[in-house]
């Protein structure tokens, strides 16, 4: 028997089966509120490829929600294009992360560019655990969640524009609080340690105090960085 690899610690590969199954309520979640989403877009007017179009391609729920709103109230395309960017502002703080945490992986510079495409706000919150807390993680792993997720936020929109188009007089519930019980639920289940509660609750107070003073794209930004900054801090300090 060979005697070094068999001290060796066995690294098991997550199966696609066991990826959607941990990406399963981030699944369900995504294509409740994209199916919100499509319902909205085509109930406001727009084509129904429009509202599958941005879920391809946008892939931002806030923002597409944002530019929704501007689009109906007839802005112009420089300001959906920069209010859109700021609200995403976040994700340059996320990519930073990431980039960090994935370099022992050994990603090539495609599976970098295919990974940066599908990182989302519980994309990163789910994958900077699993990396943190040393549980066998590899690149089909990370973009398989990344591509079940997408899949079924565009899959979401479509549903939502077909049935605004032609089965809107069967839709009675309104769903437009889908995406924040969304973002509550990812929160919630991540705050499982005092560092990470108190991170947390001094991003949401920010956020409040923010909202106090005026509504503002930047507020989500300023928000996350104060809450990134609490939770370094208090890491360097255990």
């Amino acid at each position: 028997m060979n005697e070094t690899s068999s001290s060796q610690p066995l690294m098991v590969e997550p199966q696609p089966s066991r990826t959607f199954a941990e990406a399963s309520p981030v699944v369900a979640g995504y294509f409740t509120v994209s199916f919100v989403f499509g319902l909205m877009a085509v109930n406001a007017g727009l084509p129904v490829w429009l509202p599958v179009a941005m879920c391809l391609f946008v892939y931002a729920g806030a923002s597409q929600f944002a530019a929704l709103a501007l689009i109906s109230s007839g802005a112009s395309l420089t300001t959906i294009i920069l209010t859109t960017f700021l609200i995403n502002a976040r994700h340059m703080l996320m990519s930073v992360y990431m980039a960090k945490a994935l370099r022992a992986l050994g990603l090539s510079r495609f599976e970098r560019w295919c990974y940066a495409g599908g990182l989302t706000d519980e994309s990163f919150a789910f994958h900077s655990v699993k990396l943190g807390s040393g549980a066998p993680v590899n690149v089909r792993y990370l973009i398989g969640f990344n591509l079940f997720c997408h899949t079924s936020w565009v899959l979401g929109g479509l549903l939502g524009a077909i049935c605004a188009q032609y089965a809107s007089h069967l839709i009675k519930y309104q769903l437009d609080y889908a995406l924040t019980a969304m973002m509550l639920y990812v929160l919630v289940s991540l705050c499982n340690t005092r560092n990470k509660l108190i991170a947390a609750a001094a991003a949401v107070a920010c956020m409040g105090a923010l909202s106090l003073v005026g509504s503002s794209p930047f507020n989500v930004f300023i928000a996350t960085f104060v809450g990134c900054g609490v939770g370094v801090c208090l890491t360097k300090r255990s």
